[in-house]
């Protein structure tokens, strides 16, 4: 992003950023540098994405002439701490409407990738085509030359996440990587890959520890273009004394309440990460565990943090340049002198892989719950949909004992559950990965498949969460109303047609401008690192505009695909009372009916005053 205009004071339309299009299929790649013409183009991320999508007319998610986009926000690549994101964008393979036509989506990952791609100087990149064999895109920029070619990738064919990335970075030093596993590779039977994006932890270590943009299969699509990788190869710049603005943005997110709850305890107050919802939920019945059905029984204790401290050594590391560390990676116990010191790798626990690969799996033991994160990483599967589908799978046979499917699994059946993950990778069982949503319909018994619009559900329970299916991109990172019956307690219409419209939609704030969402950054910071990088004043109101235009345009592409109020719906097993559930049980259908009419009434008004129109 740059400009030629000398003021200090400027507008989003001074800027440009750079645009590059590639068409695998004839292997032509252009460049071009594209004016900002709003807010939101300046913003970036998936608000340039949701734009540029209604452009493309697509019937089939893996059709070559469907796109892959590929770009930054304003913050990624920054002296701003955390931002480090990368997003990727397209029509879903996984997230369709009842029609079978896919959605619109993005997920994203933080990483050091970010940062090469901005120091190669690109912003964002559209891929078209399929190539005619595996290929990996090398960005290669050296002084002021910047080169994009395509490079043969069959040597690269059957590594894992972790062996591509290692593989890639040494033969290009410096560079950093975007990368498929085995499932992308087979895309044809896998709707829910992943992208696995390195860390400058796991290219010095040599250790599995990148990061993933894991939902919607935006793997898959990549795969589908016989793309396994990105290398992005360029020096970062010499970086100038932080300016006061930024200073403070940092020291905010490094100590401020916004990121306490990912922060050791062990670093200004802080909550434990992600990883603390296991012991936080599941004394209230909350924690979804046998296909989101709580127990009530004491079993989940043994993978709370606090249990596996004497077992294992955990750090806390983190993204490059980031003071919040929330990655918590287990080690084996190495003693040296009397000392606790940390030994082989493990893996990395966060909430989602931890709870949906074991607990959601009725899986207790620690050393199993360890070996299965880390087997679904280095596949490079999405571990939400993946966790939710093989839950659904042991629901089922044990619903059915005369006609159980794929090997007959049940829960607790660990060896079972890597057996089919590792076929599932190797494009063996279409029906699994092909989520449970396809899973559930061609089998009838779609009551306890949990998913909205074809999208698996993270590890929080329906049941608390009516915003579920307004999420454009998964309910846990792109609408906010996950955990607020947990920590406010409100079930009438009026909070939650609030907490949907408006609270839950500006969640995806960062999905524009590129910071973390553990970073919890407020905007009162982020206005004035704004001003001094680019000059540009933008208001917490604009900023909050620019995000309800942007989840707009997403929902007026879900329109276009041929949603109707029918897509729109919870899961059956939603309004069923677990009587382990220690919340209140609120949502009835006259609940969610009423709920969903005055929703979208309000998103319908919210359209009209934009003067936004349906995408054609």
């Amino acid at each position: 992003m740059w400009t030629t205009v000398t003021s200090d004071m400027k507008q989003p339309a001074d800027y440009q950023f750079r645009r590059v299009t590639i068409d695998l299929g004839r292997g032509d790649i252009h460049q071009e540098n594209v004016s900002c013409q709003e807010l939101e183009d300046f913003l970036g991320g998936i608000g340039r994405s949701f734009k540029l999508l209604g452009a493309y007319e697509v019937t089939d998610a893996f059709a070559p002439s469907s796109p892959l986009i590929m770009n930054l926000g304003i913050f990624s690549g920054t002296e701003m701490m955390t931002g480090l994101r990368t997003f990727f964008s397209a029509y879903s393979p996984l997230k369709v409407a009842q029609n079978g036509r896919p959605l619109a989506m993005w997920s994203t990952a933080s990483g050091d990738f970010g940062t090469r791609l901005l120091s190669a100087g690109i912003d964002e990149v559209i891929f078209l085509g399929r190539a005619e064999r595996p290929v990996y895109l090398l960005i290669h920029k050296d002084g002021d030359t910047l080169r994009l070619s395509l490079e043969d990738a069959r040597d690269l064919l059957g590594q894992t996440t972790h062996e591509k990335i290692v593989c890639l970075t040494d033969r290009h030093p410096g560079s950093h990587v975007a990368a498929l596993g085995p499932a992308g590779e087979h895309w044809q039977q896998n709707a829910y890959a992943a992208i696995a994006c390195s860390t400058g932890n796991e290219i010095e270590t040599r250790e599995c520890k990148p990061r993933f943009a894991g939902r919607g299969g935006m793997g898959s699509i990549m795969g589908s273009k016989q793309l396994l990788a990105i290398v992005a190869q360029a020096p970062i710049p010499k970086r100038a004394k932080l300016s006061p603005a930024l200073l403070a943005a940092n020291k905010e997110i490094s100590r401020g309440e916004g990121s306490r709850n990912y922060r050791d305890p062990k670093k200004g107050n802080g909550a434990g990460g992600t990883w603390r919802n296991v012991a936080g939920l599941h004394p209230v019945g909350a924690l979804p565990e046998m296909n989101f059905w709580p127990q009530g029984n004491d079993r989940p204790s043994s993978l709370y943090r606090a249990a596996l401290e004497e077992p294992y050594v955990i750090k806390d590391e983190s993204c490059f340049q980031c003071g919040i560390a929330c990655h918590k990676n287990i080690y084996e116990v190495k003693e040296e002198n009397g000392r606790r010191k940390a030994g082989k790798f493990f893996t990395k626990f966060d909430y989602e892989p931890l709870d949906l690969l074991t607990i959601n799996l009725g899986i207790y033991d620690q050393q199993e719950a360890l070996e299965i994160v880390e087997l679904v990483d280095q596949l490079g599967f999405d571990s939400i949909s993946l966790g939710v589908t093989l839950g659904y799978v042991m629901d089922y046979n044990r619903q059915h004992p005369q006609q159980q499917i794929l090997e007959g699994v049940t829960f607790g059946d660990f060896a079972g559950a890597c057996r089919l993950i590792k076929a599932a990778a190797a494009g063996q069982l279409p029906e699994l990965g092909q989520g449970v949503k396809r899973l559930a319909e061609s089998l009838g018994e779609t009551s306890y498949a949990m998913h909205c619009k074809g999208l698996e559900l993270p590890a929080y329970l329906p049941e608390t969460n009516p915003g579920y299916p307004f999420a454009l991109a998964g309910g846990h990172m792109s609408m906010r109303t996950f955990l607020f019956l947990v920590f406010e307690g409100k079930t009438d219409l009026d909070y939650w047609v609030d907490a949907i419209v408006n609270r839950g939609v500006y969640y995806t704030r960062d999905d524009l401008i590129g910071l973390c969402k553990f970073a919890g950054t407020p905007d009162r910071v982020i206005t004035p690192a704004l001003r001094e990088l680019y000059g540009i004043e933008v208001s917490s109101e604009e900023m909050q505009h620019a995000t309800q235009r942007t989840y707009l345009r997403g929902l007026l592409l879900e329109r276009r695909q041929g949603t109707t109020l029918d897509d729109y719906v919870l899961p059956a097993r939603t309004y069923e009372h677990n009587p382990h559930v220690q919340l209140p049980h609120f949502i009835t259908p006259e609940f969610w009916h009423t709920l969903r009419e005055r929703v979208f009434q309000e998103f319908d008004a919210q359209i009209e005053r934009y003067g936004l129109h349906a995408v054609t």
